[in-house]
């Protein structure tokens, strides 16, 4: 029973304070003056005797609240008891539960441990120092286990990322599970070698479990060395096509001319169906080479101009993925011209040729990704630039990138069905019955 002495003045409040104390086994009687006693007084657990009330000791959280807590004396032996208050300290608990997910949401949004004072000290000062502490505390004691992919194959990401800290170039690897969005492992290290990434995997990612594993990567030439010797025949290694086109629009200057721009999109054309825009740079090619007597300047005003016009038609088009037989027969319809080729154009075919079944490997698993745009995506939400100039150690740019790690594991185990979603508790509902026991209640 919970007997609790108000006026009229704070009679409001009654169910603020009766909330502090429910699911505690024990009796409690607050009085008009604010000291937390039991309804009885307690049988002294050293000598069996009935214990006196002897004044109070008071407990106070900085910022928070304090409560007046009974004391008791024993006039047999002299033993000195207190009352019972771990229904504040389970209080508390809450309370810093959530200033920490508090503090790692605003951290996950860019926000400066000097912001984020600013904003606690609307309800709880907290100096830049704390926060950063409270930050690193919740992150380090947080388990982060991410969901793990159920069946027989599984689809892995993975890319490096170059940060810079304190002037000095680190290196981010990050193993990433396509299907749920989280990392499975990620570390910052400062050198970059073909042993320290083989290490890196070996040490956070079990293959036993799976019959085949799906690894997408951009074209590093290490990678399939490495990912070969880790997973051997489970292994099925896609390339990503996003960093090969990229590569090959690196060939072509903006300013290229429309014969130029065709060997371009014949390249693209391999993987993807461009027939549509092939078509009207053709017709340009045509246009371009009947006006051959313009001098340069006019002809490369004419080119800007007509490029324009054409790249506003293009955005009309979808470009869909071919079928590997369909990219396998262009490419060799492109290998036919390879003699009329540049010759950066020809190294480009015979790499393509050379890695061909790892840019159509995407066919050979339902559901698979042609590119590694999933992490790219990743790494473009958990490091833009206001969290990299944040990142002064190591030691921290871990904890910023776990951080944004176990808030995204935790909606994507809500999706799957893992775990159920509860909203999330009211701070200024916990604070304020903490600091109701603080004052008197006259």
């Amino acid at each position: 029973m919970i007997s609790i002495s108000t006026t009229l003045n704070n009679f409001d409040y009654i169910h603020q304070l009766e909330s502090l104390f429910d699911g505690s086994s024990n009796s409690y009687y607050y009085s008009e003056k604010g000291i937390l006693r039991y309804s009885e007084n307690q049988i002294c657990v050293e000598c069996g005797t009935v214990m006196n009330q002897n004044g109070y000791n008071i407990v106070t959280k900085r910022s928070i609240g304090s409560i007046k807590v009974g004391k008791y004396l024993c006039p047999l032996c002299g033993a000195v008891h207190h009352t019972n208050i771990d229904f504040w300290n389970e209080q508390l608990g809450q309370i810093s539960e959530i200033i920490g997910e508090l503090i790692m949401c605003l951290k996950n949004g860019g926000c400066s441990n000097r912001r984020i004072s600013k904003v606690f000290n609307f309800f709880i000062p907290f100096k830049k120092s704390s926060i950063f502490t409270q930050f690193n505390d919740i992150v380090e004691f947080t388990e982060h286990t991410p969901p793990i992919s159920q069946g027989n194959v599984i689809i892995l990401n993975f890319d490096e990322q170059y940060l810079k800290i304190c002037g000095k170039w680190r290196y981010r690897l990050t193993l990433l599970n396509y299907e749920t969005g989280v990392p499975i492992a990620e570390k910052v290290v400062k050198e970059l070698t073909n042993e320290i990434i083989s290490d890196f995997i070996e040490s956070s990612f079990d293959p036993n479990q799976y019959e085949k594993i799906f690894v997408v990567t951009d074209l590093k030439p290490g990678y399939k060395e490495i990912f070969k010797n880790l997973f051997g025949d489970k292994l099925i290694h896609q390339y990503c096509l996003f960093h090969l086109y990229q590569l090959i629009c690196k060939e072509f200057s903006k300013s290229c001319t429309f014969s130029e721009l065709l060997w371009q999109y014949k390249l693209m054309n391999i993987f993807y169906d461009y027939d549509m825009e092939i078509e009207l740079i053709i017709k340009m090619v045509q246009e371009e080479k009947s006006i051959c007597n313009m001098n340069q300047k006019e002809l490369k005003s004419w080119t800007k101009i007509k490029k324009g016009e054409l790249y506003a038609e293009f955005s009309n088009f979808r470009n869909q993925l071919r079928e590997p037989i369909d990219a396998y027969s262009k490419m060799l319809e492109v290998y036919e011209e390879y003699d009329e080729m540049p010759t950066n154009i020809q190294k480009r075919i015979q790499m393509i040729d050379e890695s061909i079944l790892n840019f159509l490997a995407y066919r050979s698993v339902p559901g698979a990704p042609s590119t590694n745009n999933a992490i790219e995506g990743y790494f473009s939400h958990t490091t833009n630039p206001i969290l990299k100039k944040q990142m002064k150690t190591i030691e921290g740019a871990e904890n910023s990138i776990k951080s944004y790690a176990i808030e995204r594991s935790a909606i994507s185990m809500v999706k799957m069905g893992l775990k159920i979603f509860t909203y999330p508790m009211n701070l200024i509902e916990l604070i304020f019955p903490l600091r109701l026991l603080g004052f008197p209640l006259n």
